[in-house]
């Protein structure tokens, strides 16, 4: 059977378009401290998870108010970045030739609305993306496909056209369940345990040639 032409291009944000690995690895390691949470290396663990997930998966028995605290120390968190100089190196150029070359390209991400748009506005890609999905658009987040088929179902594309630039393990989960080609980001995860996982590799987006390669 021949392969399916990839028509659209998705990304993962976090780690992928910006580099704000450190930013979330200081803030969940003082949370984890904070709350005594007994997890090596906590802010791994839960990395391309959204804020809900992590809530109710390792913050259950706090109280509602101390939910609200984390949820609030995070946004303003967020909303304090200042992201144009986390900017993954040629990401932007990409995008750029993406759209100029007739390429679909969408969005997925764990975060919540409100901090894309922050990210957004200071990239000037506000009006870039032909669908953006983030935490408020889905029930389920990643390692759950639902992100990645909403995102085909809003451009009307099957998923053998999609092929997806994803650094987290659990993004790269998604996009697998989803059934499109994942292209591994090595901003997080090294390039020897992501080639197990991915249809190829990348640094960051500095060599079109390979990165056009990925996509034939």
């Amino acid at each position: 059977m021949a392969k399916s032409k990839i028509t659209t291009v998705l990304f993962g944000l976090d780690g992928v378009v910006v580099d704000t690995e450190k930013e979330y690895d200081k803030f969940w390691s003082s949370i984890a401290d904070n709350n005594r949470l007994k997890i090596n290396n906590f802010a791994a663990v839960i990395k391309g998870m959204t804020l809900n997930s992590i809530i109710e998966l390792y913050f259950a028995i706090s109280t509602f108010e101390e939910k609200q605290a984390i949820r609030k120390a995070c946004s303003d968190m967020e909303q304090s970045i200042d992201y144009t100089k986390l900017v993954i190196p040629g990401v932007l150029g990409f995008i750029e030739y993406l759209k100029d070359a007739g390429y679909k390209t969408g969005l997925v991400t764990s975060s919540p609305t409100a901090k894309v748009k922050v990210v957004l506005d200071q990239l000037s890609l506000t009006d870039t993306f032909d669908t953006v999905i983030t935490s408020d658009s889905i029930k389920k987040g990643k390692p759950d496909p639902m992100g990645y088929v909403l995102a085909k179902t809003n451009l009307g594309v099957q998923s053998g056209e999609c092929a997806v630039f994803e650094d987290s393990f659990t993004g790269i989960k998604a996009a697998t369940y989803a059934f499109m080609r994942v292209i591994g980001v090595a901003t997080t995860l090294s390039e020897s345990f992501l080639k197990d996982y991915t249809y190829g590799i990348v640094k960051d987006f500095s060599d079109l040639e390979k990165l056009k390669s990925y996509l034939g």
